[in-house]
């Protein structure tokens, strides 16, 4: 078979990886973004591919071009891509595994604080988790809100200062709080499980969470935490289809709509509002729950409930607007690729 250009351009090209794989090998060590390893194998296989075309013609076959005058070049293309797009989702899981532990070191070091404050044994009660970013102004507002007792237990409040540049956390403990503070801004699903994990360190029965911005009324916080005080469920969450709400726009609403349907289908449930933030769980059942997710925390916390097998339902809530400034969810196409991407994330999981 003669050699063409197209051949010999492959073969310089696959020694030229080689010479760089073997370069790389004997640097060992240099924090190379692209392994020797992987360099070395591509090109091994591009010089055996230059040198005998025909140890393709397998897949050829098989991609049914046989006989076309381009169809061993079409053949080494589809496989050329569909290598890369391994190595693409190779990459990300390798990204996305680096994140997750950088994650959870900073949510350690976070929880951590809270050993300046314990008892010495379990707290018990119920731990209103209230994560916030730059939320100054309306702290003062929604702690001073927060019911002394709920369903007969005490109340213990914990802000999650999610690397705020003004002065959340200085406003919070001085309002009473317990305060943990996340160096770097992380998202409010790492805030939450700073909290998770906050509780379990403290012991306490139940944790609810708040937002900040004043959008959820702290007088309604025993609607969610009664069901799991009488033993009645163990994941309240508060749905402001049964209850009501100041609604943000057609298509939020709509998006909210398609994707509680979904999560129901998904996970077995039969809740009303996927999207709300306002909920409360058994603090004994949290570690049943794998949490990665920094943002769009919902889907991944309903699904996962829903697989450890929590006993879920939804009571009727307010949903109020922003007591001041401005939303942090993002754009309505943003907020719905992001929560459309968890849920399918979370159940192949």
């Amino acid at each position: 078979m003669p050699i063409s250009l197209l051949r010999i351009l492959g073969i310089l090209v696959a020694l030229a990886l080689l010479w760089l794989a073997v370069r790389r090998l004997r640097r060992r060590g240099t924090g190379s973004r692209v392994p020797a390893a992987t360099v070395l194998v591509i090109g091994l296989g591009l010089a055996a591919v230059s040198a005998a075309p025909d140890l393709v013609r397998p897949i050829q076959d098989v991609l049914g071009l046989s006989g076309e005058p381009l169809g061993r070049l079409v053949t080494v293309l589809v496989i050329s891509v569909a290598l890369a797009y391994g190595g693409l989702f190779y990459a990300l899981g390798r990204a996305d595994r680096a994140n997750q532990r950088i994650s959870r070191l900073v949510r350690a070091l976070s929880a951590a604080q809270v050993e300046l404050v314990r008892t010495g044994g379990p707290l018990g009660g119920v731990l209103v988790c209230i994560p916030a970013f730059e939320e100054a102004d309306n702290l003062p507002a929604v702690i001073g809100e927060v019911p002394r007792t709920v369903a007969g237990l005490p109340t213990h409040i914990l802000v999650i200062d999610d690397g705020s540049a003004d002065t959340t956390a200085a406003v919070a403990a001085g309002l009473g709080a317990h305060v943990v503070r996340h160096p770097v801004n992380s998202g409010q699903g790492a805030a939450l499980q700073t909290g998770y994990l906050v509780a379990e360190r403290l012991g306490v029965d139940v944790v609810v969470t708040l937002d900040a911005d004043g959008q959820h009324d702290p007088a309604e916080i025993e609607r969610l935490v009664g069901p799991i005080v009488r033993d009645e469920a163990d994941f309240v969450v508060g749905s402001r289809r049964m209850g009501a709400s100041d609604s943000e726009s057609r298509a939020r609403d709509a998006g909210i709509s398609i994707y509680t349907k979904l999560i129901n289908l998904l996970g077995g449930t039969e809740i009303s509002d996927v999207a709300n933030g306002y909920r409360a769980i058994r603090a004994s059942r949290l570690s049943e729950i794998s949490f990665t997710e920094d943002q769009f925390h919902n889907p991944e916390l309903l699904l996962g409930a829903a697989r450890a097998g929590l006993r879920v339902v939804d009571v009727p809530v307010t949903i109020r607007r922003r007591a001041s400034g401005e939303s942090k969810k993002g754009t309505n196409l943003r907020y719905g690729v992001g929560f459309l991407r968890v849920i399918v994330k979370t159940w192949l999981r």
